[in-house]
């Protein structure tokens, strides 16, 4: 089957209209990875599928394939554990071609939801803060990045949701003033999307490893991890929006405490590296 590599040399919504709306399977190629040589897997599947990439942190870039009809089914999902109406304001600070950023987006377009998409670029500290206070969203959408680099700021939004890795649990005090509600989201591009969400009340006390939660798996995930918190394992991931309908290995250490919320320590080969 016939994919068409999706043009990001425009607006962040326009890209993800592009890949809403096409007909044909969409690949998406991140900018900075453009000059890499890059081993794009056969499609072999006859419905719609977009390729997204890895985040390339980890090693050599890798492509995922999975079929839209399970993004959005993933991104309705995120719906519902984020409690997003069709009556919120959205901002979405991120990068569209990677999970989060595609997969927020495909959300907000779903719900029909007001919503504004700017694609983050380093050294654009001013941009996010004016888009923050001119929006005026229910929810900012995020990576902890972008938090990082507003903290010092005067800015306000209710409902603030960060993913791609845990944030210090200082970083929690400064993010505190800023918001009522933090909802830490772990994702993977393999899961095609969200596979757990932690909410957090600004006000609440930060508990030892807290800031490590990402709470219960949402829905049409299960989880599976042996691990402690003194001696980490593998976390097994089983969803309906994943690439496979097989339980896979995330490549992620942790654990899941007595309520079953999961927590990530990191990646297994970093881990492990330090050792």
């Amino acid at each position: 089957m016939k994919f068409k590599i999706t043009s990001l040399d425009r607006s962040a919504k326009e890209i993800v209209k592009q890949v809403i709306q096409s007909d044909q399977s969409q690949l998406l190629i991140p900018p900075r990875f453009k000059d890499l040589e890059l081993n794009i897997p056969s499609l072999k599947k006859t419905d719609k599928q977009i390729g997204l990439f890895s985040s390339g942190t980890t090693g050599t870039p890798k492509c995922v394939w999975n079929s839209f009809e399970r993004l959005k089914q993933n991104a309705l999902f995120t719906a519902d554990a984020f409690s997003v109406k069709p009556a919120h304001k959205l901002l979405i600070l991120a990068a569209p071609w990677h999970v989060a950023g595609l997969s927020w987006a495909i959300m907000a377009e779903k719900l029909e939801c007001d919503y504004e998409f700017i694609t983050t670029k380093k050294g654009d500290d001013k941009l996010w803060l004016k888009a923050v206070k001119e929006t005026k969203p229910a929810y900012l959408l995020t990576v902890p990045a972008v938090l990082k680099a507003l903290y010092q700021e005067d800015w306000y939004v209710p409902n603030i949701v960060f993913g791609g890795y845990s944030i210090d649990p200082k970083d929690v005090d400064l993010l505190a003033p800023h918001c009522e509600t933090m909802i830490q989201g772990y994702g993977q591009t393999e899961a095609g999307g969200l596979i757990a969400a932690h909410k957090l009340r600004s006000s609440e006390a930060m508990e030892k490893l807290r800031h490590l939660c990402c709470g219960e798996p949402i829905e049409g995930v299960q989880l599976n991890c042996k691990g402690t918190a003194d001696n980490p394992d593998h976390i097994f991931i089983q969803s309906e929006t994943a690439f496979t309908p097989d339980e896979y290995d995330s490549g992620d250490l942790g654990f899941m405490d007595k309520e079953g919320k999961v927590y990530i320590l990191g990646r297994a080969d970093d881990i492990h590296r330090s050792k």
